[in-house]
């Protein structure tokens, strides 16, 4: 019986022991919310007058939030908002609209089915066809917390998230569109040669650059991923990496790039291409497929 009531009492002290003690554990999500380049690329209008300030990109870690962040936050406050394309708007929540782009511009539900989404509006336009710059709303909703801003983006019939850059490429605003992305410009050159631009915003003018790139790549067909090391900086936020010497010429090959900005208390990391919300840094430590760029070595 004393046997017992001590066994009794070991077993209470463990749980007393387990369960007072500060239990820390991270768990991954691979929950897709980002896609790559959307259906197609377009001239986009900006969705406010006058280009405002980004105050937040597409895919940038940060404690507040979504994160990495799933769309563009503009400062706004009670000001038109615009369409950014040729397309019919169809109202979707109390302070949202989403807006189907008619890519073709020919008043014909016939293309790709590609959207660009509306967040914290105060009003909104009825529902129809608007021409690319027309009014459909009004911004001024905070969205709870935080002061009156549009969040916008490109949105697939799924609704993951699009990158926008691309669409913005054409005007010398927002940096030729860099600063609505988390990364931009991803090249790969004749050399064998790769080159991303990369810096986050979600402070008023302020480029705030990553603490690390880390490029991974791997032989097309094949699953495990090589750990290539930190990309090298050249200077105005772009890194470059070179697979001369890794691969055989005609190898086709895999790569992605893992992006860390430092000082968050959440999650660190962001990906090139984007695809899961906040999947583990080491790619080789699930089954689930990450995304990434293929290219063949000459």
């Amino acid at each position: 019986m004393i046997y017992k009531i001590k066994k009794l009492s070991l077993v209470l002290l463990i749980l007393i022991l387990i369960f007072s003690s500060p239990i820390t554990a991270l768990s991954y999500s691979y929950t897709q919310v980002f896609e790559n380049v959307p259906p197609s690329i377009l001239n986009w209008a900006c969705p406010l007058n006058n280009w405002p300030i980004v105050t937040s990109s597409w895919n940038t870690p940060r404690d507040i939030g979504t994160n990495p962040h799933q769309g563009v936050d503009l400062s706004a406050n009670f000001v038109n908002v615009y369409a950014v394309w040729n397309g019919w708007l169809t109202l979707v929540g109390y302070y949202t609209i989403r807006f189907q782009i008619d890519i073709n511009n020919d008043g014909i539900k016939n293309d790709s089915v590609y959207y660009c989404d509306y967040y914290h509006l105060s009003q909104r336009n009825p529902q129809g066809y608007y021409n690319k710059g027309a009014i459909i709303g009004t911004s001024g909703n905070g969205g709870g917390q935080y002061d009156p801003h549009l969040h916008f983006g490109g949105v697939s019939s799924s609704t993951r998230w699009y990158r926008n850059e691309v669409n913005y490429r054409w005007t010398s605003n927002w940096n030729y569109g860099k600063d609505v992305d988390s990364f931009k410009q991803v090249e790969w050159n004749s050399n064998n040669t790769t080159a991303i631009t990369i810096y986050f915003m979600d402070d008023p003018y302020t480029y705030i650059s990553p603490s690390e790139v880390v490029i991974f790549h791997r032989k097309a067909g094949t699953s495990t991923w090589t750990n290539g090391g930190s990309m090298t900086y050249i200077g105005n936020y772009k890194y470059t990496y070179s697979f001369t010497g890794k691969y055989p010429a005609g190898t086709s090959i895999n790569w992605l790039v893992r992006i860390k900005r430092s000082g968050l208390s959440v999650y660190s990391y962001c990906w090139a291409p984007a695809k899961y919300d906040q999947p583990d840094p080491n790619p080789n430590s699930t089954s689930y497929p990450y995304a990434y760029y293929t290219n063949t070595i000459n």
